[in-house]
């Protein structure tokens, strides 16, 4: 767990979920969490997911309706102090970018789209630093409207899932006319159980000690199985779920759901959350729940304090992947120690500001050579690949394209990636990249000669000041140099080689 400076606050977590939005603000005292305020709007963005993959419009005029007053409660809160994420929904909707582009505009913050497996990591960290350090190992599932998360650890995730099922998408798929019956209730148990198959042997019994539901379907649940009194100690069981099975069974449609401690904003959705878990119970062999007020927004809030206290996740996983690939870390710091001696002197003509260029730089610095793992010839393109599509926790999927364009172009010729949101080209960046790189082919110990300045007298130029006598005892370098004039040039990018002798 981090440990989050309490002078640090408030902090702000916004999580765009595929059932509903929900604000959280927060500060720390003696480092615990003190909620301020919490907001929630129930959006339903999974249900407006179309045929096609695109969002329909009915559904995004919801979603911006509810950033709008989102974004009257986040004024006044520094930036740095808010993050705002998107889940299964935005992660899938073809027609995504517009949307988050609209709703950053709104907000005044970008939007983090994060992938299934960082989603349970933020869930098991929010939900983990509200329980005891007992040593024990817990199962935490969290059931949202259009993904379940699966995580298993002990202070810290050791092994996470997210399955492609959702109270939203599973009652749309097997209750999408309203109509209620146990022959529909158990294929849609039926269905979960297909999709939790493969998870199965990974996260059942054998592997931890407790088991902890999160998020408001299982809290929902939790709620009425008390209200109704089918448990005594607020922890649910098999028998417990199942009498609730048979109280839905007694109503035909969903306007029909009269149950105490339903909520009406969660009767839509409540056949299929119900089950997703009974589905969970039994593959998993569940034999009893306790149910935490915790979740990804306290998990998203000690992530974020952690950033700003250096113990940011993401530096954690880099040095992970480096140990596990074997990288050359001393050729890695080469690379970087030169990129961020360069980057004061190119800050102003690139797309990002200089903390958020340095962080890209010394992350690709680290992570650029972890296709050789693969193969030699082409290992960028390896490299790229796996950094954009691997769980890289604590990264946000922008930022891992934004890491996989930068090592892509790190030598040979340069690729194009598709625009998208959060993403577009710097070619001023993969320049710099390029050229520390390249001063560091021969992976020797010597430093960058003192003498060769970096400076950029226009807006697409780079001039290499070069001391002659530099020049002469490392030709194959300045040959490198040369083309590189070409390679760059067909980005209109202008890099002039000039010597202070002439």
């Amino acid at each position: 767990m981090t440990h989050p400076n309490p002078d640090h606050g408030p902090f702000a977590a916004l999580d765009l979920g595929s059932n509903s939005f929900h604000l959280q603000i927060a500060s720390f005292e003696s480092g615990k969490l003190k909620v301020i305020d919490r907001y929630k709007v129930m959006v339903r963005m999974a249900a407006g997911l179309q045929d096609d993959g695109t969002l329909s419009e009915e559904s995004l005029h919801r979603a911006l309706d509810a950033l709008e007053k989102f974004a009257e409660r986040l004024r006044g809160l520094p930036t740095d102090h808010i993050r705002v994420v998107g889940t299964n929904t935005l992660r899938a909707a073809r027609n995504a970018g517009p949307f988050l582009k609209q709703a950053e505009s709104l907000l005044g913050v970008p939007i983090d789209i994060i992938a299934g497996t960082e989603e349970a990591r933020l869930i098991y960290l929010g939900v983990a630093s509200d329980l005891s350090t007992d040593g024990s190992k817990r199962l935490i599932i969290d059931i949202g409207g259009g993904s379940t998360e699966l995580v298993i650890g002990r202070q810290q995730p050791r092994k996470l899932e997210s399955l492609y099922m959702g109270c939203v998408s599973f009652t749309r798929r097997y209750f999408g006319d309203g109509e209620i019956s146990a022959k529909r209730f158990r294929k849609a148990v039926n269905g979960a159980r297909q999709v939790i198959g493969p998870a199965s042997e990974s996260f059942n019994h054998k592997h931890w000690d407790q088991a902890i539901g999160a998020s408001g379907t299982i809290r929902t649940i939790e709620r009425i199985l008390s209200a109704n009194q089918f448990i005594d100690d607020h922890a649910i069981t098999p028998k417990a779920l199942h009498k609730l099975a048979e109280e839905l069974m007694s109503f035909d449609h969903l306007s029909d759901i009269k149950l105490n401690g339903l909520p009406e904003e969660r009767q839509p959705v409540f056949p299929g959350g119900l089950a997703i878990l009974t589905a969970l119970f039994e593959d998993l062999a569940i034999d009893r729940m306790t149910v935490s007020d915790s979740a990804i927004r306290e998990g998203i809030i000690h992530d974020l304090a952690g950033r700003l206290s250096h113990h940011d996740s993401r530096q954690h996983t880099i040095r992970h992947i480096s140990r596990q690939y074997h990288l050359d870390k001393a050729q890695a710091k080469r690379v970087n120690d030169t990129a961020q001696h360069w980057l004061p002197a190119v800050a102003k003509r690139l797309s990002v500001n200089e903390q958020r260029a340095s962080q890209l730089l010394e992350w690709a610095a680290s992570l650029h050579e972890i296709g050789l793992s693969i193969a030699h010839s082409g290992y960028h393109k390896h490299s790229a690949y796996i950094i954009q599509h691997a769980d890289l926790p604590g990264f946000s999927r922008q930022e891992q394209r934004q890491l996989s364009f930068l090592v892509l172009n790190h030598r040979r010729k340069l690729r194009d990636l598709q625009d998208d949101y959060g993403f577009s080209p710097d070619w001023i960046l993969v320049a710099l990249f390029r050229l520390a790189c390249l001063f560091h082919r021969r992976r020797g110990n010597e430093t960058l000669d003192p003498g060769i300045k970096l400076t950029s007298p226009g807006k697409q130029s780079l001039e290499l000041s070069l001391p002659a006598q530099w020049m002469e005892s490392h030709p194959l370098t300045a040959e490198a140099l040369e083309e590189e004039v070409q390679i760059l040039s067909n980005r209109d990018i202008e890099l002039i080689l000039s010597s202070p002798e002439q």
